[in-house]
């Protein structure tokens, strides 16, 4: 039976990904979880693995083809199995007679789903499910709510895909197809929405997609006008000096002047953002101009949290496993989160939405930029779990080999450079979240205990949290409590 090879979604945000690469050549041979193709997403480059043995028969996506998530980029067929005529989810685009046929009337094509005007107040869903619908421009009144009373909720959103392909143009019959976010934001940061290509269902435009542009956009040449050039002064008839006479003295014309100024070379150059550097762009834009942000720092004395970690490590041994410290904040982390509900929410416009579940964002970087791998239910895990879990993601980002579920979906997010030797920063809100912990290294300092100066490791963190969301005095008893398990780590491992 044929396998088709789809775009993979690593994450709600996903709506198309582009062919970096094929691994395998048509009429190859591959087996099930042999890696076929790369994918170069929004956050990173992954591969995509056979989920069936055979033989990749068709490829219907080229290297460098930008192609909507769920569309079908390849077939595999099992051994002796002949090629269907045409792959029904491939959809690819008819080809274009020059001639028209004689004698065939063409019925005109229903009107696509994203050219119907919207209206979603009307439809019973939860806010968040509104905001979302709003921003990727879908028709609520399409969606079967699971909610009580069929009430459409964030995971109904999530899970819909529209019935028909999203390839349709951002303009039809005249019109711009945005949403209305992006037109509020569009005529806020005066982008022409005519010169977009929407990424929402139906090449509908959506908020993401102006305020990528607006980021990326060059600034608008400005129009100077040369100054009016001054009357030359009279020539006096007699030489001023012996070496002016010896030389005919040529005026230049007046008119040269006028002439603009060659530009000055500067031996700078310009480098194409790259799609994760785009969407790193737009995201922190998106977070500095809308969450308002308050910062909290608190010292940690981290010597009891690394004897407990020598003394884990050396009983992984066998196991080949190594707890980091980086390990121990996540854990610490989401044990505080789950006494502090408020900084494991997001805003949702005129409410707060409170999560089920602690799934706890650890950026990673790398050459391109910075991800968030996602250790999900981090609250309910062992170190060691967490340890070798946090291994296999990074692994996988860094090799560009992420699944899906990988990356995203995360309610709080750490940021830690104490690797890099620095002492203290703080980190940009990663929306939705209301908070981030940013974590420095731990360095030998000199303090005072029971009247004595003596050496403790130290460490600084730093949270950033929404002031829409919570609020200073709830974020400093946050911080601390990440700080009290931290420093009685007995209850990471209990």
């Amino acid at each position: 039976m044929a396998t088709e090879i789809t775009m993979p979604q690593m994450g709600f945000d996903m709506t198309e990904g582009v062919i970096a690469n094929w691994l395998k050549a048509e009429g190859d041979t591959v087996k099930k979880g042999d890696a076929i193709a790369e994918i170069e997403t929004d956050k990173t480059t992954i591969q995509i693995e056979a989920f069936s043995g055979g033989v990749l028969s068709k490829i219907l996506a080229p290297a460098g083809a930008k192609v909507p998530v769920g569309n079908v980029i390849g077939v595999i067929l099992a051994p002796g199995e002949s090629a269907p005529s045409a792959p029904a989810a491939a959809t690819p685009a008819p080809a274009v007679s020059s001639v028209a046929p004689a004698a065939k009337s063409v019925e005109a094509p229903p009107e696509p789903l994203a050219a119907r005007p919207i209206n979603n107040a009307t439809v019973n869903a939860t806010p968040v499910a509104h905001r979302m619908a709003d921003e990727l421009g879908i028709d609520l009144s399409q969606i079967k709510g699971s909610g009580p009373d069929g009430q459409v909720n964030k995971g109904d959103v999530e899970a819909y895909t529209p019935a028909t392909p999203a390839a349709a143009p951002a303009q039809a019959a005249g019109r711009i197809l945005a949403s209305p976010n992006a037109k509020k934001v569009a005529q806020e940061r005066g982008v022409d929405l005519r010169q977009l290509k929407g990424s929402g269902p139906e090449g509908r435009i959506v908020r993401a997609d102006v305020e990528a542009a607006a980021v990326t956009r060059p600034a608008q040449p400005v129009k100077v006008e040369a100054p009016a050039q001054p009357a030359a002064p009279a020539v006096s008839a007699q030489p001023v000096a012996p070496a002016v006479t010896a030389r005919p003295v040529v005026a230049a014309p007046v008119a040269a002047a006028a002439q603009p100024v060659a530009p000055v070379t500067t031996g700078s150059n310009r480098r194409t953002l790259t799609r994760i550097r785009q969407t790193i762009a737009q995201r922190m834009v998106q977070s500095k101009t809308t969450v308002p942000h308050f910062y909290i720092t608190v010292a940690v004395e981290m010597d009891a949290s690394l004897k407990l970690r020598e003394q884990i490590n050396e009983a992984l041994k066998p196991e080949n496993i190594k707890v980091s410290v980086n390990d121990l904040i996540v854990r610490a982390t989401a044990l505080a989160l789950k006494r502090f509900p408020n900084l494991n929410a997001s805003f949702a416009g005129d409410a707060i939405e409170l999560r089920d579940h602690v799934h706890i964002g650890v950026a990673v970087a790398l050459p391109s930029g910075l991800v968030t791998v996602t250790v999900r239910d981090a609250d309910a895990k062992s170190l060691k779990q967490i340890a070798v879990e946090m291994g296999g993601l990074a692994t996988r980002v860094r090799d560009g080999k992420s699944q899906p579920g990988d990356m995203g979906g995360q309610t709080f997010t750490i940021s830690n450079l104490g690797m890099y030797g620095v002492e203290s920063f703080a980190a940009i809100v990663n929306p939705p979240d209301a908070g981030i912990l940013a974590v420095g290294a731990a360095i030998p300092t000199p303090v005072v205990r029971d009247g004595q100066v003596v050496v403790r490791n130290i460490m600084h963190i730093t949270l950033s949290g929404d002031h829409r969301v919570t609020d200073g005095a709830e974020g400093a008893q946050f911080t601390n409590e990440v700080k009290r398990i931290l420093e009685n780590p007995w209850g990471l491992v209990l």
